[in-house]
């Protein structure tokens, strides 16, 4: 990873190209969710829920390549282009807001391994994902 890579807060001219992102990772991490079911959640991300929270991102050449999105020290959501996977990128963007909670989907196996790498330890479990839908959800802290 090019060490030159800084952390710089999301607006909302960044909110297509973040979504851009969620989709690319979720298409890769997510096999429990349909291709459909990924679609239709665009409007959700983009619209609702990334405007909810603070989010800071990381660039390359101008384009976001990854972020995360958290309200104070709990991280909602974690994103990384596929192709910056293993790059370090989730691991500063983890530091950058202090994450001392975080949840993931119970089926992306990839992202629970991650944060467990990272130190987090399950706390609990939701039956539902943030829009409501029943994908559960696993709720870590460290």
């Amino acid at each position: 990873m090019d060490p030159a890579r800084g952390i710089r807060q999301a607006g909302e001219s960044d909110l297509d190209a973040l979504t851009d992102v969620w989709e690319r990772a979720a298409r890769s991490s997510h096999a429990f969710m349909g291709d459909a079911e990924i679609a239709g959640m665009r409007p959700f991300i983009r619209d609702a829920y990334l405007p909810s929270m603070d989010v800071w991102l990381v660039e390359d050449d101008g384009e976001p390549i990854a972020f995360v999105g958290a309200h104070g020290t709990h991280v909602e959501l974690l994103y990384v282009d596929p192709p910056f996977h293993a790059h370090g990128l989730g691991t500063r963007l983890l530091a950058h807001v202090g994450a001392t909670s975080v949840e993931v989907y119970a089926g992306n196996e990839t992202g629970v391994g991650f944060y467990r790498s990272q130190g987090f330890v399950e706390v609990r479990r939701r039956e539902h994902d943030a829009a409501g839908r029943p994908f559960p959800m696993v709720v870590l802290e460290r």
